[in-house]
């Protein structure tokens, strides 16, 4: 018996032509709905495409396998990273983007379900992680604003303040310069009226 799943084990990782016949028994148990809907022994088509992983032993196109998917292709070896199905192997198509189909055939069945709890879990935990540093990042990204408004407001209040220093500096500068140019016009009188009453008084005495 152990032979035999070391022989099924060694078929699946070595891409043999005989895949099929295993990862056929693989889907003798019913797989639950939000895998998909079995539609016939070849496979299943979800509704939603599976998220991956990369595995360095799990990978590349099955060009020996008899299943193919909805284009007529050789499927490639995927390994899901999605809630309960974290880990399970599966082939997919081996298109990427919108072109790619909805086929699936899983390898794996799914988890014991000691195990899918402990991987849900592990979900559970990294979503409350996720869902509390999204709420971090909110504040710190409003923290931000606020500061920036702030700054953008000392920035104007200090650009204000200098204009009125400028202001105010230009306009003493006008003032003391009339006061100056008076100043210098006052002098200039009382010299002339000191040198015509010396010339008068001159005059008079000498007369």
């Amino acid at each position: 018996m152990k032979q035999s799943i070391d022989d099924d084990t060694s078929q699946i990782d070595d891409g043999d032509a005989r895949l099929s016949t295993v990862i056929s028994s693989s889907l003798s148990e019913q797989i639950p709905d939000s895998c998909g809907t079995i539609v016939r022994d070849e496979g299943v088509v979800v509704d939603e495409l599976p998220r991956e992983i990369e595995d360095p032993e799990f990978f590349g196109v099955v060009s020996s396998s008899a299943h193919k998917c909805h284009h007529n292709m050789h499927p490639a070896r995927k390994v899901a990273f999605v809630y309960a199905s974290t880990g399970r192997r599966f082939l997919g198509c081996p298109l990427n983007g919108a072109e790619r189909c909805r086929w699936v055939m899983w390898i794996d069945e799914p988890w014991r379900l000691v195990l899918s709890r402990s991987i849900m879990r592990l979900w559970d935990e990294s979503d409350d992680r996720a869902t509390l540093l999204q709420s971090k990042i909110k504040e710190l990204q409003q923290a931000y604003i606020e500061l920036w408004t702030e700054r953008s407001n000392f920035a104007a209040e200090h650009e204000q303040v200098v204009s009125q220093l400028t202001d105010i500096i230009a306009d003493n500068k006008i003032k003391m310069a009339s006061r100056l140019d008076l100043h210098t016009k006052l002098c200039l009188a009382s010299v002339t009226v000191a040198v015509t009453l010396a010339s008068v008084l001159a005059y008079v005495l000498s007369s």
